[in-house]
């Protein structure tokens, strides 16, 4: 039998030091999440438009309410627009998702490991990138797949394809979100097991109605999930919306934000700003408290148990050439084509390829970025930015994750959903409260680097999940056993917790790393010459019309991403059979 400090420790108590990290964890994590979100709130009810909250002069009003909400363009236009742009875009890129999803995870697909790599391209890649290249491809007058169409048939005047569109801005968009939904939706297809599918054929029913009455059904808790994410990323989308849809007059709500910013003349309307985002900051926190609604009741639909099964691959049979046929058909789209044509216009300018077209080859768009002070600037802020915010929710997840799985602590499930409530909080809002936050304080960061590390860092539910996942995984036993050694909380934490754990913060690390490298929204709404990022750099090119130097930034910030797909292939990629 246990006795004195060891024994204490065994039971619960912490030590002196202990209690200093893990309480600083939580109050980090509280601030990081909670002060933005409260100075936006603030700042809703704070007047006139064009002072700060806490300037002289200000005080409580509900006229940036009256404003946003009493004006009919919102109603005709902005909400119309988002309804139309957030439901058929989801509703597109999860038809397209869950085909791939089940193609590579529960078929015979040929070259499985390849397409899995490659249908991630575009969540590795900053989606002003993709914008760039779908651009160049369907410009309605200058698109290379337009002036291809009205070669072959003859067709005079623009398009036949027009990218600045209702139809052009939610395909963009869902063939944008596909790998992310995607990777949602694999784990549950690889982990289901086959048992229900086969005894329903067994009995003589066809795939079709296999699939129908048993596997959606048994599939539909790990769907909603994955579905609801959809809806809340799209939700917050600003990059597509503005590059794409503002030259098509498309009106939507996170624009509308960035609208009251950034107002055709005037001073930028803060208050204003801050109503908008606030039912757009409530409908995100409810999808959020759905999701995690729908992930508990997934416990009722388990099918992976402790008796022994293996994955059956259903036999794709003379399905075999329309699968490949749509899984290269969106590998076209979404990663090939567009990398390939942003190529092309970094080496020989914005024209469609032709074979006289070849001694044009130049490296005058590289040489114009690297005589360019912002492209240096932004490459090395994009870098420190990115690792820096990585590091600190690394860090910070991880210290309320060991809250969360190891302590008794009443206030846990709080911590949980303080941590988890980051991923229901659109870039645009956050980055809106930090930016208000900053002009407020008298700290003097605004307009450097260290706001851009303090804002991206408030996604801590990526490490804090994956963290709380790693630690379940490490029996407490081992920790006991260091405390009855007479060990000390931060030495067993160092050279036993840590060790073992360190994989699974490196792979949150590096998703954290390259969520930092092509956040843009961020970036955009919190610009200033002095802390300017890569993909806020491009954004500023493609205003200016600067095809070839544009080009020949996004080509450099794929080459930057495209390493961390064997990262993720690795870690996430089905095992060949």
């Amino acid at each position: 039998m246990t006795t004195g400090p060891a024994s204490a420790r065994l039971h619960g108590e912490l030590d002196l030091t202990a209690k200093l990290v893990l309480g600083a964890g939580g109050m980090v994590a509280a601030y990081l999440i909670a002060a933005p979100l409260c100075m936006l709130l603030i700042a809703a009810f704070r007047g006139p438009a064009d002072l700060l909250p806490f300037e002289p002069g200000a005080h409580w009003t509900l006229e940036h309410f009256r404003a946003i909400y009493s004006d009919a363009a919102l109603y005709s236009q902005v909400i119309p627009d988002t309804l139309t742009f957030v439901g058929s875009s989801v509703a597109l890129n999860f038809v397209i998702a869950f085909v791939l999803a089940w193609l590579v995870e529960r078929t015979d697909l040929p070259w499985r490991d390849l397409w899995f790599s490659l249908i991630l391209f575009p969540l590795l890649v900053p989606s002003v990138v993709l914008a760039v290249a779908w651009i160049f491809l369907l410009g309605p007058n200058a698109g290379w797949m337009n002036v291809w169409l009205r070669g072959i048939f003859g067709l005079d005047g623009s398009g036949p394809i027009n990218v600045f569109s209702m139809p052009g801005l939610i395909v963009c968009q869902a063939l944008a979100s596909v790998p992310f939904v995607f990777l949602l939706l694999g784990p549950t297809l690889r982990s289901m097991n086959p048992a229900f599918e086969e005894a329903s054929g067994t009995s003589g029913a066809s795939p079709a109605t296999t699939f129908r009455r048993i596997t959606l059904r048994v599939l539909l808790p790990g769907v909603l999930a994955p579905l609801i994410l959809a809806l809340l990323i799209t939700l917050e989308q600003i990059e597509l919306p503005l590059i794409i849809g503002l030259p098509a007059r498309i009106n939507v709500f996170s624009y509308r934000i960035w609208y009251e910013l950034n107002p055709a003349s005037g001073l930028p309307n803060y208050g204003g700003a801050a109503a908008v985002g606030m039912p757009f900051l409530v409908v995100g926190i409810l999808l959020l408290l759905l999701y995690n609604w729908t992930i508990r009741r997934a416990e009722n639909f388990v099918t992976v148990t402790g008796k022994a099964w293996r994955q059956t691959r259903f036999p794709l049979g003379r399905w075999r050439i329309p699968a490949l046929a749509f899984v290269i058909a969106y590998v076209a789209a979404a990663a090939v084509l567009p990398a390939l044509v942003l190529l092309w216009t970094s080496f020989f300018g914005y024209a469609v390829p032709a074979f006289d077209s070849l001694g044009k080859f130049s490296l005058h768009a590289y040489r114009e970025l690297a005589a360019n002070r912002l492209f240096w600037l932004g490459l090395k802020n994009t870098l420190l930015v990115a690792f820096l915010s990585a590091l600190i929710i690394t860090m910070i997840g991880g210290i309320l994750a060991w809250i969360i799985v190891r302590t008794r602590f009443k206030a846990r499930r709080i911590v949980d959903f303080v941590s988890f409530m980051s991923l229901g909080i659109p870039s645009v809002i956050a980055g809106l409260g930090v930016m208000l936050l900053y002009l407020s304080l008298p700290v003097g960061i605004y307009g450097t680097m260290w706001i851009l590390v303090l804002a991206y860092s408030y996604r801590l539910a990526v490490t804090t999940r994956i963290a709380r996942a790693g630690l379940m995984q490490i029996h407490r036993e081992l920790e006991e056993a260091s405390s009855i050694s007479g060990g000390r909380w931060l030495a067993t934490q160092r050279r036993i917790v840590l060790p073992l754990l360190l994989p699974t913060l490196a792979s949150g690390f590096i998703l954290l790393f390259i969520t930092g490298v092509r956040e843009f929204t961020m970036g955009l709404v919190l610009y200033s010459q002095d802390n300017v990022v890569l993909s806020v750099l491009l954004w500023h090119l493609i205003e200016g019309g600067n095809s070839a130097p544009a080009a020949a930034l996004s080509s450099i910030i794929v080459a930057m991403v495209v390493p961390v797909i064997f990262v993720l292939r690795r870690n996430f990629a089905p095992r060949s059979e």
